[in-house]
């Protein structure tokens, strides 16, 4: 058999094989359609629960958001609302900066990574950590105010002391402080959720220090807020300098009023970018562009460190407008993204709804036909007399030879009959008869059919 032959043999059987099998030389050859489809279903999500305190959430979730649909991934995102059995149902990575705790634990028992978003969570040891430059803004923040007071008393307010973030804040804050000694500190911390224990106490210390406090440090946007009424109250907020330590919309508007001389831009939309792309790694298994670390009380955890710069009067008008143009334009996403998912989940319940209403009609006209004839003739227990009122309505039209209608006239014709009970009596039971008979007849003719 010669060479050529031999091939055409073979090309034949492979034909006939795929025939058979029903494959194409498209599946063969890896391109088969609903290959690529399923790939893209399962594409990953990325869940994340932040911080509902925090003044810009809603631009750390735009920061995450913008590079998300650039690769069509889902973010899903978990807060006190979602009423899901498991919120982390086919995450691929939790993103956490605050919220339900418990979430966290069922992270690590459904062997989810977990990424922090600007502070370390307690009792976890989590992939990495995406957080501003704490002490770099600590620093800016004495900075500022010793630019004004070179002498005197200086409250701080410090958040949580147990996060790292509060206590690298504090370091910086006394490593510029520490080079004035005519400035005396006094530090009130706040553990966390209880903002009003520092109020109380800078209320104290004001009252029994009303001449000697040239400035506040709060190291937070919820600290700076309660500074900013005490003093307000007090009516030394024209006496004393407030700085903040977390630029937000709110605290750029006191700057712009001049009830608070400085902040420190912690660039929350970066914040948010850079979760996402290092989530992306961790999912990925990719090497992390790691800047620096923090120690915690489960080991060394790798670092990104997001610059910081401080915010003055000087550049007050450009950093306000960038953060007023980002919120506006993240706050219309949301409104959108809300308004397409109400829509869909509008369209999922009609269709539920118009299913519902099917399986109800069908089973309606199931019963109907059973009971129809019953329920048409039935006459009620002690009926004497039946009448029935016929009205009959004709309209007669008089067209000319050219169709045109030129006259109209309509009439009336109503019959008032009376029917024996009896006979409604026995129309009701015809129907049951008809249908006994029907009965009868189909099994007489299958007797037949045996014999």
């Amino acid at each position: 058999m010669s060479k050529r032959l031999r091939f055409l043999v073979v090309l034949i059987a492979v034909c006939l094989s795929l025939t058979i099998t029903g494959c194409s030389l498209q599946d063969l050859l890896g391109k088969n359609k609903n290959k690529t489809s399923a790939k893209k279903e399962s594409e990953p999500i990325i869940a994340v629960s932040l911080n509902e305190q925090d003044p810009n959430k809603l631009l750390i979730s735009k920061g995450i958001e913008d590079l998300a649909k650039k690769e069509d991934v889902k973010v899903k995102y978990i807060n006190s609302e979602s009423k899901e059995e498991s919120p982390l149902k086919d995450a691929k990575i939790l993103i956490y900066q605050g919220g339900d705790e418990s979430i966290l634990q069922e992270s690590q028992s459904e062997e989810i990574p977990i990424l922090a978003l600007t502070q370390l969570p307690s009792g976890i040891k989590p992939e990495g950590i995406i957080i501003p430059d704490q002490e770099k803004a600590g620093e800016l923040m004495a900075q500022t105010l010793v630019g004004k007071v070179t002498e005197g008393q200086l409250v701080i307010l410090q958040g949580d002391p147990n996060e790292s973030g509060s206590q690298e804040l504090l370091a910086g804050n006394k490593a510029i402080l520490s080079k004035y000694p005519k400035i005396t500190i006094h530090t009130i911390s706040s553990p966390k959720g209880s903002e009003s224990v520092a109020r109380i106490g800078l209320v104290d210390f004001l009252q029994k220090n009303p001449d000697n406090v040239q400035g506040i440090l709060a190291h937070n946007e919820s600290l700076a807020v309660q500074a900013s009424e005490v003093l307000k109250q007090t009516q030394l907020d024209k006496k004393i300098s407030l700085i903040g330590g977390q630029a937000s919309i709110p605290s750029l508007e006191r700057m712009a009023k001049g009830s608070q001389i400085g902040d420190i831009d912690t660039s929350p939309y970066l914040q948010g970018a850079n979760a996402y792309q290092w989530a992306q790694k961790i999912i990925k298994k990719e090497p992390l562009e790691v800047n620096n670390s923090i120690t915690s009380e489960q080991g060394e955890i790798p670092a990104k460190v997001i610059a910081v710069k401080a915010v003055t009067s000087s550049n007050l008008a450009v950093i306000q407008k960038s953060y007023t143009t980002t919120m506006q334009t993240a706050e219309k996403d949301k409104k959108q993204k809300e308004q397409a998912e109400s829509k869909g989940k509008e369209e999922k319940d009609q269709k539920k709804d118009q299913g519902k209403d099917q399986e109800k009609d069908q089973a309606a006209d199931k019963k109907e036909e059973g009971q129809s004839g019953d329920k048409q003739n039935s006459v009620p227990p002690g009926v004497e007399k039946v009448t029935e009122r016929v009205k009959t309505e004709t309209t007669r039209d008089y067209l000319n030879a050219e169709g045109k209608v030129i006259g109209t006239e309509k009439t009336v014709n109503e019959q008032v009959k009376t029917v024996p009970p009896e006979m409604l009596k026995q129309q009701a039971e015809q129907p049951k008869d008809a249908e006994k008979a029907e009965g009868d007849q189909a099994k007489d003719d299958s007797k037949k059919e045996e014999k």
